[in-house]
């Protein structure tokens, strides 16, 4: 069966398709604007200024130990001159995604979005290292396990059950196939598409677990892959083998990627997403 382009071995999924989470009109044309490199300052700080929830997040974001400075920056006007539009972009899409996904039973969202700001972290790094967008690899990261949370709406029992064998070390991706018929990146992948982002977006989600596969080669895929791979591995390579290591690893995904002074960035960044995700849940 195909929905939006995207083959699923399940038609458990498609059956529940009106179950994924539509965004509130308001957050929905603020994301078309943000996405709208002919949208001027002044047209998104209005707009952002008419949602003072997602302008709470952004203040809030803004203020955090990673993208903090000495002085508390008060109002949205004053996050785009400390920040620039780009950042200010990843930032209210960071904030309506984190809005859109309701309290989920058995899944501890504090730690999920902790995870996904970590990601998101080292995949923007990364991409300024191998000639990729390093706000669509920031945006894309924190896309990229939105899957997993509809999963567990859709389909709680058997959620809790890939979770549960993913604690034991399998494979997530290939749980996800043998339980479901279909993994939590094309959910996410689906879910990007009908939010209106972009082909080169919806395709890095979609292929994160298998980048080789993707037709043309997805950047964006590959440096998903390879952040989990920071993410999950990091902290067991030895301190005087890691410049390698990541050499390596950036190869094995398909990346030529320049990895001087690399080590020291991410151990910078190591943790940051965590505080990220304590000032938004």
């Amino acid at each position: 069966m195909i929905c939006g382009g995207y083959r699923m071995d399940s038609a458990a999924l498609l059956s529940h398709i009106d179950e994924l989470p539509r965004l509130p009109k308001a957050v929905s044309e603020l994301l078309d604007l943000v996405n709208n490199d002919a949208a001027s300052v002044a047209e998104i700080t209005e707009k952002i200024s008419h949602d003072p929830l997602v302008s709470a997040r952004i203040l809030r974001l803004v203020n955090s130990a990673h993208y903090g400075r000495s002085r508390e920056v008060g109002s949205i006007d004053e996050a785009v001159v400390r920040l620039g539009m780009q950042t200010l972009r990843t930032l209210v899409i960071a904030s309506a995604v984190i809005g859109a996904v309701p309290i989920i039973a058995g899944i501890d969202l504090g730690e999920f979005w902790g995870k996904t700001f970590e990601v998101s972290l080292y995949g923007q790094e990364l991409a300024k290292r191998c000639g990729a967008a390093p706000d669509t690899a920031f945006t894309c990261g924190i896309l990229h396990d939105i899957g997993e949370l509809l999963i567990a709406t859709i389909e709680p029992d058997k959620s809790a059950k890939i979770r549960e064998l993913a604690a034991n070390g399998d494979k997530k991706s290939l749980i996800e196939q043998d339980i479901l018929g279909y993994e939590s990146a094309d959910v996410a992948a689906l879910l990007a598409k009908n939010w209106n982002f972009s082909p080169e977006l919806v395709e890095g989600i979609k292929y994160q677990n298998h980048p080789y596969k993707a037709d043309p080669f997805s950047k964006q895929a590959a440096l998903l892959a390879l952040s989990h791979i920071v993410l999950d591995e990091w902290d067991e390579v030895d301190e005087n083998e890691r410049t390698s290591w990541l050499s390596q690893q950036a190869t094995a995904v398909g990346l030529k990627m320049e990895v001087g002074g690399l080590q020291d960035k991410i151990l910078e960044l190591r943790g940051k997403g965590l505080d990220i995700a304590k000032q938004l849940t």
